[in-house]
């Protein structure tokens, strides 16, 4: 079967998967950043692939963001102290958690949807187009809202200063840019420009949070604006090099998918558009909600004696995710091949490549969770000062075992996004903010303990709930599969 009648076999079946050994758009207009020859099977061969396919820039401006945001939070910490360091660490956490829950699956079904065009020889400024529109008017509807709630958002979240809500507001203007452009870049396999992206936002992030230690500024909205701002760079410095890649062409970048102005480009129907959408938005909120509430719950159910522990509580959970900024550059290499396995019906081979990431999270867990135990407290004191050394061996301990719980839950969530079964991976979510919510208000007086240990529940509840459903998936895969086709 060639590339062409493959793809026309699946828009006609959606839920009978190409042949195996079929790759598909081998021979398609527009289809040469697919890949066309057999997948690497080794681990090593497959990691060789991705260091000359771009993916390395990612790589390394991930691991540049993580190391940037210890930066920028530590200078925070120091400068203001734990009871005005907690307010940028709630506008921190808030944003990240209202911003990626958001705007995330714009990203997810820009990236899907562009490759998949390219396969059938389409071109995708029209899906660019509606997709910013829809997500535009999400964005909207929630600086609408805040706006209308700013005095009551300031009064549970900033102690009453509304400054933090328009620097709140800003920031989700920039993330929804930034998650725009990145669907884009990554629908065109274009991970250089994605890796600079990165590297600009935490180049935003680290030199104004350093100088403004070194001058003192002791204002937390001046650390609330670098905040909300560093977004901007990112997506500035990636649109340039985008336009600029695009004049140059796709000659020296085999890999790189180029929209051809006279393919057919017809644009999404809405009501497909919003279902799509609709599943990953779901997923991606719950999950925000659950990773991210530690840091809230303690400012929202704390008592004035409280008062700086959300600040406290973050420095500990900023050591605790180091694992997860290694992991997610380990990601960046490895999942884009489930989606491949998936796409053509080798699920033996997506079977096994599944198994060395089971193997693989579930040495990091481990390793993580005795390392964090042992040197997590004084990675605290060291980054954040004396004043944040509040917390011990076992807080740390709880707090990268809830992080890397999580994280399998996350990155088994992308494994049924390959698998088309999208409607499957919100509820798990919401099952886990349960039983955070169910840990934190019956389980004694340590706010800090009872968090954590509401943060490891979740983070235990939703990955065993999705590896259950993903081998069911694997199991079954034409009986229980929910097929949501690329736009």
């Amino acid at each position: 079967m060639q590339g062409g009648d493959a793809a026309a076999a699946l828009d006609a079946h959606p839920d009978r998967p190409p042949e195996p050994d079929t790759v598909i758009g081998a021979d398609l207009p527009g289809s040469a950043g697919l890949v066309s020859t057999p997948l690497p099977r080794g681990g090593a061969a497959w990691l060789r692939s991705a260091l000359t396919g771009g993916q390395s820039s990612l790589t390394l401006g991930l691991l540049f963001d993580g190391v940037a945001s210890y930066v920028f939070l530590s200078a925070a910490a120091r400068d203001l102290g734990p009871y005005r360091f907690a307010m940028v660490s709630v506008l921190w956490v808030v944003l990240f958690l209202i911003g990626n829950g958001l705007f995330i699956p714009v990203e997810q079904e820009l990236s899907r949807s562009i490759a998949a065009r390219a396969v059938r020889g389409s071109g995708w400024a029209s899906l660019v187009r509606r997709v910013t529109v829809a997500s535009g008017a999400v964005l909207a509807v929630a600086i609408g809202t805040g706006i209308l709630a700013r005095g009551h958002l300031a009064d549970s979240l900033f102690r009453g200063d509304q400054t933090f809500v328009w620097l709140l507001l800003g920031g989700l203007v920039g993330v929804w840019l930034m998650f725009v452009l990145r669907g884009v870049l990554s629908g065109e396999r274009r991970f250089h420009a994605y890796g600079l992206m990165f590297v600009a936002d935490a180049t935003a992030k680290a030199l104004p949070g350093v100088g403004l230690l070194w001058w003192g500024a002791l204002r937390p909205s001046s650390y609330g604006l670098v905040v909300a701002g560093s977004a901007y760079a990112g997506i500035v410095v990636a649109y340039a090099c985008l336009r600029w890649r695009r004049a140059q062409g796709s000659a020296s970048t085999s890999d790189v998918l180029t929209p051809d102005p006279e393919a057919p480009d017809v644009a999404p129907p809405w009501g497909r558009l919003s279902s799509s959408m609709g599943f990953l938005l779901l997923t991606s909120f719950l999950s925000a909600l659950a990773i991210n509430i530690g840091t809230v719950a303690i400012e929202v159910t704390g008592t004035r004696v409280d008062a700086d522990k959300a600040g406290i509580f973050l420095s500990g959970l900023v050591i605790a995710r180091i694992p997860l900024f290694l992991f997610q550059a380990i990601q960046a290499i490895v999942l884009p091949r489930l989606s491949l396995l998936a796409a053509r019906g080798d699920l033996g081979g997506f079977r096994s490549d599944l198994r060395r990431l089971y193997a693989a999270m579930g040495t990091t867990t481990v390793v993580a969770t005795l390392g964090a135990a042992a040197l997590g407290p004084l990675a605290v004191r060291v980054l954040f000062g004396e004043e944040f050394a509040l917390l011990g061996a076992r807080d740390m301990a709880l707090l990268t075992l809830s992080s890397l719980l999580m994280t399998v839950a996350l990155t088994l969530n992308q494994a049924q996004i390959a698998l088309h079964h999208q409607r499957q991976t919100g509820w798990p979510w919401g099952v886990a903010t349960a039983a955070f919510l169910a840990i934190v208000t019956t389980n004694g007086r340590d706010v800090f303990l009872r968090v954590e240990l509401g943060m490891v529940a979740a983070g235990a509840v939703a990955a065993l709930i999705v590896t259950i459903l993903v081998q069911r998936e694997l199991r079954h895969p034409d009986h229980l599969r929910s097929d949501t086709p690329a736009l």
